[in-house]
């Protein structure tokens, strides 16, 4: 019985939804949106219920009848409980920061709980469609694990349900399944909401680039965030992946566990163009923009001021978060 209605869900709901619509942004959950359905603990009780009743018609017990109407009860009643645990909740789509390819995008909603009373166990997962179909009108969908919260009465909860991406570009927020449990694990009610959140994923950093291409001020190596030369020394770092080793600052190194590299100030008017054109023709679109991806992170942790030239697109030189910011979309967003 639970296989069939398993099975029959993703019909189901395309019904439901084509009666009442997409939910698209903001969503209160009123009560025709919320479905509802036992769980494989809820069928194991009713089948309980029927044994001990089936029993108890067979041999005239009354204590017999008394328990299966009482768990037929206690049953109702979960049911019930259930499906007001998700009633006139309100989700409310809030930001999503930008990542690089291969890292988690953290998609920020909030719920408003405005009743008296407390809401709990209330899981938000994103759906994501899979390679088989339930039929031919209807992908299958399979909900990710998701974040779980608890929201106290008159009262918001913010949730951050993390995405994981793969490549670069805009990337829209998924479905997302709003569901519970709440009281007894018996009976699972859920609802859809389609957020209008979208996020920009930057394109994965190449991680063996090469050095800078040379400024306008000066003949220096500029490499991985560190300038190199004779200017004034402006401090330290932590290490990362990729640093040249001539920059590890050994005699810092020898009386730490942890390898530092050395920083110096770069002259004014520094200015790098980072040109796609000049880059090897023997390399692949996705190879140029990750190679300009490390370049831009490079150019904005030493300090410099920087320009983009893309096929078809032109970033003015500046430097700060902002133009960062401007840089990394604008490879995000380059055609393949």
């Amino acid at each position: 019985m639970s296989a069939f209605l398993h099975a029959l869900r993703p019909s189901l709901e395309a019904w439901l939804l084509r009666r009442h619509g997409e939910p698209l942004g903001d969503l209160t959950l009123e009560r025709h949106r919320i479905f509802i359905l036992p769980t494989r603990a809820g069928f194991g009780l009713a089948v309980v219920a029927l044994t001990v009743w089936y029993g108890s018609l067979n041999f005239n017990l009354q204590l017999g009848y008394l328990l299966a109407f009482s768990i037929l009860s206690i049953a109702l009643i979960s049911m019930y409980q259930t499906h007001r645990n998700l009633v006139q909740l309100s989700v409310r789509e809030q930001r999503a920061a930008p990542v690089h390819a291969g890292e988690i995008a953290d998609f920020d909603f909030v719920i408003d709980n405005p009743t008296a009373e407390p809401r709990f166990a209330i899981n938000l997962a994103f759906v994501l469609p899979t390679r088989r179909r339930s039929g031919p009108r209807h992908p299958r969908e399979q909900p990710m694990q998701g974040a779980w919260v608890d929201i106290a009465a008159s009262s918001s909860a913010r949730v951050s349900i993390g995405l994981p991406t793969r490549r670069r570009g805009q990337r829209l927020c998924p479905r997302v399944r709003i569901s519970t449990r709440f009281p007894f694990g018996l009976w699972e009610a859920w609802a859809y909401a389609s957020p209008q959140l979208a996020t920009v994923v930057y394109p994965a950093p190449e991680t063996d680039a090469p050095p800078l291409p040379l400024g306008s001020g000066g003949d220096r190596d500029i490499a991985n965030g560190v300038i190199a030369g004779n200017d004034d020394f402006a401090g330290v770092r932590p290490y990362r992946p990729g640093d040249p080793l001539r920059s590890v600052a050994w005699r810092l190194a020898a009386r730490s566990d942890e390898l530092s590299v050395k920083l110096f100030e770069s002259s004014a008017g520094e200015e790098t163009v980072l040109d796609y054109d000049s880059l090897p023709s023997s390399l692949s679109v996705e190879q140029h923009i990750a190679r300009l991806t490390r370049w831009v992170l490079v150019a904005e942790a030493a300090g410099l001021r920087y320009s983009l030239n893309l096929p078809g697109s032109h970033v003015a030189t500046a430097s700060g978060p902002t133009q960062r910011a401007r840089c990394l979309e604008a490879l995000a967003l380059f055609p393949a």
